[in-house]
């Protein structure tokens, strides 16, 4: 049976609309799924309960969702925010930028510093924030004079963070802080970044591949500062996943503007493997060919539309490959028996203490035919 106009999920005069309005429409649609919303409702629960130089890393495949997750998180600190009943003028939300991959690759925190004051220099509030001598505000534009050094500018990012108050402090392509040589130097790295979170009281949220993984286990100091939130991808070998899998495409199959409803759901497992189960790898590659059929003027998308868009099987293997691994070192736990171990915890279930503040003394052991130590009686008994 056909499906009908009335079942589809887009307002129906998008069909009327030109290709880039409907391109747009398909390429602005959130289908919530099970992984977006677990690491979402992670990702808001720690930063409402921080701990102080607390840093979040958010960890997932290429195209797994984590800008979906940072786009949600932007948008419910800021609709908390202006739910407010007063706000200081000075105030924003939430703040952030990309990191960038910089030539030689070498990460260098004094550009970034000067990207990051800039992203919290609002015109509306210029006049809220002292700024130090060489940073100047023209037509509503920050200008920092090149002349400043990277400490310099560490320190005067701190005091707008102060100001500013933001609930969050996002960096995109995380993976970047890991360009550089050596643990001391990704030791560094994070030291940075919980003086920063310790300094100002405002956390960093750092979104990411598994490249980042580099960053973790390098001190327990650290570590226990680290929250770590996976995105994972959807595997075949799981029956839920599948079934939240093709919620997903039916969901966007519902979602795209054409006359005739697409059959994209019949043809899943071909989806899943050309998307590697990473729903914002299907989405770039759905949104490609609708875009496509929508130039052409075509009444629907077929699978044979979505041939030529999809990658090929070499390099498919190759970005597997590389997921895996990484999805490997990430989800690596020891043992409950290993842990503990390295504590020196024994083997056998440990006495509870008693409300008395005791705890029963164990039982000794002792060799079958010895005694136990005690006092013989002395004398005769009496009748």
């Amino acid at each position: 049976m056909t499906p009908q106009l009335t079942d589809r999920s887009f307002p129906l005069d998008l069909l009327a609309a030109s290709p880039a309005k409907r391109k747009q429409y398909f390429k602005s649609k959130i289908v919530a799924h099970r992984s977006i919303r677990e690491a979402h409702t992670t990702l808001m629960s720690t930063l409402n309960h921080p701990i102080d130089g607390q840093i979040i890393m958010v960890i997932g495949a290429p195209g797994v969702g984590k800008t979906t997750v940072r786009q949600a998180m932007v948008r419910d600190l800021t609709t908390r925010f202006l739910k407010r009943g007063e706000i200081d003028p000075g105030h924003i939300p939430v703040a952030g930028i990309e990191l960038e991959a910089f030539q030689g690759g070498m990460f260098k925190w004094k550009k970034t510093r000067q990207s990051l004051l800039k992203a919290l220099h609002e015109p509306l509030v210029d006049k809220k924030v002292i700024y130090r001598p060489r940073m100047f505000d023209r037509d509503g534009k920050l200008e920092i004079d090149n002349r400043i050094s990277a400490d310099d500018l560490g320190e005067i990012l701190v005091e707008v963070l102060q100001h500013r108050q933001p609930q969050a402090l996002w960096l995109d392509e995380g993976q970047h802080l890991a360009r550089v040589s050596g643990a001391s130097g990704l030791l560094h790295q994070l030291d940075v970044l919980k003086s920063l979170a310790n300094r100002s009281g405002v956390t960093p949220v750092l979104f990411g591949t598994y490249e980042m993984n580099t960053l973790l286990g390098l001190s327990p100091q650290l570590d226990r500062r680290i929250q770590r939130i996976h995105v994972p991808r959807y595997q075949a070998t799981e029956a839920s996943d599948i079934v939240e899998f093709q919620q997903v495409l039916l969901g966007f199959q519902k979602h795209l503007p054409f006359a005739d409803e697409p059959d994209l759901l019949n043809y899943w497992s071909y989806f899943f493997a050309g998307s590697l189960g990473c729903i914002g790898i299907l989405k770039d590659w759905l949104y490609q060919a609708s875009g496509a059929a929508f130039d052409n003027d075509t009444t629907t998308l077929t699978r044979e539309m979505c041939e030529p868009w999809c990658q090929s099987s070499n390099v498919l293997v190759e970005m597997l490959q590389r997921i895996v691994s990484g999805e490997t070192h990430f989800k690596t736990k020891h043992s409950q028996i290993e842990l503990h171990t390295l504590l020196g915890l024994p083997g056998s279930r440990l006495p509870v203490l008693e409300e008395s503040g005791q705890a029963d003394k164990p039982a000794i052991a002792e060799k079958p035919g010895r005694r136990l130590p005690v006092r013989d009686r002395v004398g005769h008994d009496t009748i």
